[in-house]
Order: C-alpha cells, then sequence, then structure tokens
C-alpha cells in the first residue's frame, strides 16, 4: 500500500466504515464486458464496476474488485473507499500524494484538480498504469470523500484501459 492509500485507509477506520464484500454479477474475464451498479450502505457511495470481478473487503474499510482467472498480483482492480469529510484540504491531500507518487518513480500522466476533488493518473517502472480519483461528496446532507482507485499492468492495457476508463466517473452517492 502506498502513503495515500494509507491515509485514506487509516481514515477510513477512524470512521468505524467496513463494508461488506459486494458482488458484480457474472463470472469469468470474459464476463468483464461492461459496467454493472454497485452501492455499499456501510461507504454510503455507489459506482458502476467491472461485471463479473470479483470483491473482497479491504483492512481499514473499502472494496476491492479484481479481474478474474489471473494471479491478483497481476490483475487488473477498482478499489472503493470513502469516510466522512470534515472539511478535509484537498490540495493538501493533492500535494501530497503527487509527492508520493514522484519519490515511488512513477511518471504521472496526467493530473487533474477540481474544487472538489482531485485525479492523477500515473505509470510505474514496470508499466502498471493507475488513476487515483478522490472526490468531495454530499451525500443525504452529509460531506463524504470518496475515492477510487483503478490499475491495470501493461500487458492487460488493451483490454482493461476502455474496460475501467468509464468507472471513475460514476462514483457518486448511494
Amino acid at each position: 500500500m502506498k502513503g495515500f492509500d494509507l491515509i485514506l485507509a487509516a481514515s477510513a477506520v477512524t470512521a468505524g466504515l467496513l463494508a461488506g464484500p459486494a458482488l458484480a454479477e457474472g463470472t469469468g474475464q470474459g464476463a468483464g464486458q461492461g459496467l454493472v451498479p454497485w452501492s455499499s450502505d456501510a461507504l454510503g457511495i455507489s459506482a458502476r464496476v467491472p461485471k463479473g470481478w470479483t470483491s473482497d473487503e479491504m483492512p481499514g474499510g473499502g472494496i476491492l474488485f479484481s479481474a478474474p482467472d489471473i494471479d491478483p498480483h497481476k490483475t487488473a482492480h477498482v478499489a472503493l473507499r470513502a469516510h466522512a469529510d470534515a472539511g478535509a484540504d484537498l490540495t493538501a491531500a493533492h500535494e501530497q500524494l503527487l509527492h508520493t507518487i514522484l519519490l515511488d518513480g512513477d511518471t504521472v500522466l496526467s493530473d487533474e484538480m477540481t474544487e472538489d476533488g482531485f485525479a492523477i493518473r500515473s505509470k510505474d517502472v514496470f508499466g502498471k498504469v493507475t488513476l487515483r480519483k478522490t472526490q468531495r461528496l454530499e451525500c443525504a446532507g452529509e460531506a463524504v470523500l470518496a475515492s477510487v482507485q483503478t490499475d491495470y499492468p501493461a500487458d492487460l492495457a488493451e483490454a482493461m484501459a476502455p474496460l475501467l476508463a468509464d468507472v471513475p466517473g460514476t462514483l457518486g452517492c448511494k
């Protein structure tokens, strides 16, 4: 787990939000043709995730979806986390994440900052592409800081890049 992931995981523990495992309908990597709705009562967020991917609860809260039928350490992933937002400084969080990515030796492919969040796409020395998006949401009258992370190894880029491209844009309230 890299720097910003640890911050988000620690925040989720502090907030006491633990989500149960979720399922994305279908089976097998071939079932990953498209996205299906997913939501979590515990996290209070929703998104569209790849159909047929397996899911597991992450330490500290959140859900990790993994492409099936491939070694879990060498496959594509979608990670979703959320916790109550007490007015976090998104500019500072952005700068910290960017600094961590650069210290890890990754190349920044894109970096976008808005009033409500940020997204950074990077590539590591092995060719793995990772997108980390953090967004402030207003859910049922409460501020929530939600994050989505997608990643895939270079050898799966042709299949995974188009499939995962729309996932971050679907992040929202349950």
